[in-house]
């Protein structure tokens, strides 16, 4: 008889878990707008869009923006944390600012959006991830890469100077 027990409980007791956790889980509601980012941006340059963040939860949560990616310095979002209350909606930007030095390509990163009740003992949270796109595009002087354009310049400065020693030394 006790078998037959511990044999049910050993069934039933993962699947109550599991629901519980489930249940707590899909109580808390994210909502972003756009799903989706583009960014279309020469190197050096800077960009901003808003991601609206919404509260669909009825109870006030805290949450989280950050960004996943190789390149994550380029980006700075405003604000990173904050809290809102049942069905309020706040605005980040998101700015993406990719050095002078970029190589002109196209870049895949996640915006994550991470809700966790600030009263949540298990420290159970929703999220949600946007994916951005970065199209780096070239300058118009970046077709000339910057190295060669400095090469030039560093050797008419050269030959400028020979020419104004040359020129120096036969008047003297």
């Amino acid at each position: 008889m006790l078998s037959r027990l511990f044999k049910a409980l050993i069934v039933i007791l993962p699947v109550i878990v599991l629901l519980l956790c489930t249940s707590a889980a899909l109580a808390f509601g994210i909502g972003v707008t756009p799903g989706k980012m583009e960014f279309s941006i020469r190197p050096g340059d800077a960009e901003v869009q808003t991601l609206h963040v919404i509260n669909q939860a009825n109870q006030k949560s805290e949450f989280q923006v950050y960004v996943e990616g190789e390149s994550e310095a380029w980006f700075t979002i405003t604000p990173g944390e904050f809290t809102l209350n049942a069905q309020e909606t706040k605005g980040v930007e998101i700015l993406v600012a990719p050095p002078l030095t970029t190589v002109p390509k196209d870049h895949d990163f996640s915006i994550c959006v991470v809700s966790i009740p600030p009263n949540s003992d298990l420290s159970i949270g929703a999220g949600i991830k946007i994916s951005i796109h970065v199209q780096v595009t070239e300058l118009p002087v970046m077709a000339i890469h910057w190295w060669i354009v400095s090469a030039v310049i560093v050797i008419a400065v050269v030959i400028g100077m020979l020419f104004w020693w040359r020129r120096k030394t036969r008047h003297a």
